[in-house]
C-alpha cells in the first residue's frame, strides 16, 4: 500500500465481544509507528567547516552524488509520508527520495537546524575574531545557552519535539520519512536515548545518513543508526 503514499489506510480489525473472548489470538494491532531521520548531503559550508544554522550553502558535487545514492536506496523502502525542513539543502535531498518512494515532500520549518544566529556563515577563527565572548560562553554555556539572535540547545529540542509529539497520532502504524539536519537528529537521537543534551556527543551523524526511532509504550525508542550502506562504493571527488 506504501508504494505511492496512497491515502487508504487498512481499517483496525474489530471483533464482537464474544468473538474476541473466544479467539483473542486471532486480535490484531496495529504495527508500531516508525520515524526514519535522514540527514541532508554534504554542502560546501560543511566542506569549509562554517556554522549554518537557519543559513544556506549549496550541496557539492560529492554531496549530489550522495543524495543519487540516497534515492535509489529508498526504492527499496516504502513510505507513507516524507517531511523535509523547507531549507533548500533538505529540500535538494529530499527530491531522490520523493521520486524513489512516489510520496510527495511536505515542508515544515520546525524541522531546520538549531539556529545559530550570530555565528552563521562564519568558521571557528573567525566567531573567536570577531566575537570572542560569545564564543566562551557558547562553548563553556551548555545546552541552555542562547546565541545572540538564536537558539539554545533547548530551544532546539523543544522545537524538534513538538512536531515530533504529532507522529504518533496523524500517523499511528506508519512509516515516516523526515529530511532534516545534524542538529536536529543529534537532540533527537539523546533525548530517546535518555542522554542529558549537555552529554558529549559519542556517535557521527554524517551526511545522508540514515536513523531510525519507533514509538513504543508512549516513548521513542532508538531502533538504529548512523546507517550509510547505500554509500558503499562511493567515491568522494
Amino acid at each position: 500500500m506504501n508504494r505511492f503514499c496512497t491515502l487508504f489506510k487498512s481499517p483496525k480489525i474489530r471483533f464482537h465481544n464474544e468473538f474476541t473472548n473466544t479467539c483473542p489470538h486471532l486480535i490484531t494491532t496495529m504495527p508500531d509507528t516508525e520515524v526514519i531521520l535522514i540527514r541532508h548531503g554534504e554542502t560546501e559550508w560543511n566542506v569549509a567547516k562554517r556554522f549554518q544554522g537557519h543559513k544556506d550553502s549549496d550541496l557539492t558535487e560529492n554531496g549530489k552524488q550522495q543524495v543519487e545514492a540516497l534515492g535509489t536506496r529508498f526504492q527499496n523502502e516504502d513510505l507513507d509520508q516524507l517531511y523535509s525542513s523547507d531549507l533548500l539543502r533538505t529540500q535538494k535531498t529530499a527530491k531522490p527520495v520523493s521520486l524513489g518512494t512516489g510520496c510527495q515532500v511536505e515542508l515544515d520549518v520546525r524541522l531546520r537546524e538549531k539556529n545559530l544566529g550570530i555565528f552563521e556563515g562564519l568558521n571557528v577563527p573567525e566567531i573567536q575574531e570577531q566575537h570572542p565572548e560569545a564564543y566562551k560562553a557558547f562553548r563553556e554555556g551548555g545546552a541552555c545557552y542562547r546565541i545572540e539572535s538564536g537558539e539554545s540547545t533547548l530551544d532546539h529540542l523543544v522545537r524538534a519535539l513538538g512536531f515530533l509529539e504529532e507522529i504518533p497520532q496523524k500517523h499511528e502504524g506508519q512509516k515516516v520519512g523526515i529530511v532534516t539536519h545534524g542538529g536536529f537528529i543529534r537532540v533527537i537521537l539523546k533525548n530517546s536515548l535518555g542522554m542529558s543534551q549537555d552529554t558529549p556527543t559519542r556517535f557521527t551523524i554524517p551526511n545522508t545518513s540514515i536513523h531510525r526511532i519507533v514509538w513504543k509504550n508512549d516513548q521513542w525508542i532508538v531502533s538504529s543508526m548512523g546507517d550509510v550502506s547505500h554509500l558503499n562504493g562511493f567515491s568522494k571527488k
